[in-house]
């Protein structure tokens, strides 16, 4: 439990991050320009790459409690996009949803793939 909780919260530290340099870069804004840490700069640039979609999905897992035990933001992001592809192949929501189950050894297979479908590819809900 208390390792979930730690997860949560650095993924919402991860989510926050993204959104940030999104708005920045919305508002015109380089944020590299301006003095910082290195490990807030390393962070940046590991984040940078996560785009409103992402950062839209991270969220719902982590507000519906489906996030993957033990996997980063982009990891979770990674299997997210491995799901739609699947069901874009094929693949049932059904069986999706079990296989993410076992893949992942927890019991929000339905919350993670309706995430995946709904933000990362809404085509396939069409």
């Amino acid at each position: 439990m208390f390792v979930k909780r730690i997860a949560l919260r650095v993924n919402a530290v991860a989510v926050c991050l993204a959104l940030t340099v999104l708005g920045a870069a919305v508002a015109g804004c380089d944020p590299a320009t301006e003095p910082r840490g290195a490990d807030v700069t390393t962070t940046r640039a590991a984040e940078a790459d996560i785009s409103a979609d992402d950062a839209s999905f991270l969220e719902e897992i982590r507000i519906n409690d489906a996030v993957l035990p033990g996997k980063s933001a982009k990891e979770m992001v990674a299997a997210g996009r491995a799901t739609c592809e699947h069901l874009r192949g094929g693949v049932s929501v059904l069986d999706e949803t079990s296989a993410v189950e076992q893949t992942y050894q927890f019991d929000q297979g339905p919350l993670f793939v309706s995430a995946a479908t709904t933000n990362l590819c809404p085509d396939f809900v069409s």
